[in-house]
């Protein structure tokens, strides 16, 4: 059973998915480049109207990048048998393999790594920022330490987690799954 706090991290269900952003990540999912344009005819509404609502492509592409991750967190959630700070990190560590093993994100940072990057790691992008939130939810559920902030803790997590899924377009060296996990089992236990 989870804990009050970690049902409040909405880990429970598969997230509703605005009708749009469901679009988008189709588009995503098939390895596609999010087309406005595309996206706007797809879902019956004028590109001025697209943009309006929701913003630029990168706020587009934050939205769909969450979706996917979110519903990923809830099933590795949902399937993990290990309990307390264990479960977290053990959610953590299957999550980095996915992103890592993603076709759609791979073929995203091959074809514009810069722009990925910026939707993914930037302070100002929904993804970190949802990340940081959530973790730091599933750390105050999961751990009873709280000699260094949740929030302050799951953006080091989230950070470092980062550095090594993505280290092959930061500094051309492989992802190392097995290095972050140990990082992350450290900090957190």
């Amino acid at each position: 059973m989870l804990s009050h706090a970690a049902t409040n991290v909405n880990l429970t269900i598969e997230p509703e998915v605005d009708p749009v952003i469901a679009l988008a990540r189709r588009q995503f999912l098939r390895e596609s480049r999010i087309d406005m344009g595309d996206l706007a005819t797809a879902a019956g509404i004028g590109r001025a109207t697209l943009y309006r609502r929701y913003g630029d492509r990168d706020r587009v592409l934050g939205e769909v990048l969450w979706a996917v991750t979110h519903a990923a967190w809830a099933r590795l959630w949902q399937a993990s048998s290990t309990r307390g700070i264990h479960r977290v990190i053990a959610v953590l560590d299957q999550a980095m393999r996915d992103t890592v093993a993603s076709p759609a994100l791979r073929a995203l940072l091959e074809r514009d790594p810069e722009t990925a990057l910026r939707v993914l790691t930037s302070q100002q992008g929904v993804v970190q920022h949802r990340l940081v939130t959530g973790l730091a939810d599933l750390i105050r559920a999961e751990r009873d330490d709280d000699e260094i902030p949740a929030t302050k803790l799951a953006y080091a997590v989230v950070r470092l987690a980062e550095s090594f899924c993505y280290s092959d377009v930061i500094t051309g060296a492989p992802p190392d799954i097995d290095t972050a996990t140990e990082i992350i089992r450290k900090l957190l236990t």
